[in-house]
């Protein structure tokens, strides 16, 4: 339990920070190419501890195809880590988590899929600015500037952010990032 409240207290200070510097307009954008699948595992490494912890099965589903992004390396891992602490902290014991990418257009498509406790349909709409915070299924308490810094983050990005959710079925948090393009 200490772990765990130890880890919850350094995100919320980490997305305090981010979130401080982002909206004074302190926080560079710095462009890099990025090799999704160079990327996404170690994220999800970190939280399968956590996962299993709550007996929760973690699994990446690599991706089908080389998906490689322009954008902040930071600000896209600071994404999934948030929807990873989330899709955990609403995930029941037993359950699993998958975390996949494709292609979709003109940008690489990384999701989070939780089988929890879902979102009721009145606060999908808001979800993304509202900076409201809910307990997770383990008592866990957020911040509520989680999924705000997210949004912020994939739109400086050059994309955007996206929740599908069925009560009692469970959410998928998907961030949108710009494809490198073609020389």
């Amino acid at each position: 339990k200490a772990n765990t409240a130890t880890a919850g207290t350094c995100e919320l200070l980490d997305n305090l920070l981010k979130w401080t510097k982002s909206q004074t307009g302190r926080l560079n954008v710095v462009y890099q190419d990025i090799d999704l699948n160079d990327v996404v595992p170690g994220v999800v490494d970190i939280f399968k501890m956590i996962a299993e912890m709550k007996k929760i099965n973690l699994q990446y589903l690599p991706c089908e195809e080389k998906l490689i992004v322009h954008a902040d390396n930071d600000m896209v891992n600071t994404i999934i880590r948030n929807f990873l602490s989330n899709a955990v902290k609403f995930t029941p014991e037993g359950k699993c988590i998958e975390v996949f990418c494709r292609r979709e257009g003109d940008y690489a498509k990384i999701s989070v899929r939780d089988h929890g406790i879902g979102i009721a349909p009145d606060r999908l709409e808001t979800i993304f600015h509202k900076g409201e915070t809910t307990y997770g299924t383990g008592g866990e308490e957020g911040s509520g500037l989680g999924l705000q810094l997210c949004q912020d983050f994939a739109r400086k990005n050059g994309g955007d952010a996206q929740v599908e959710s069925v009560l009692g079925e469970g959410s998928t948090f998907s961030v949108l990032i710009p494809l490198k393009k073609e020389d």
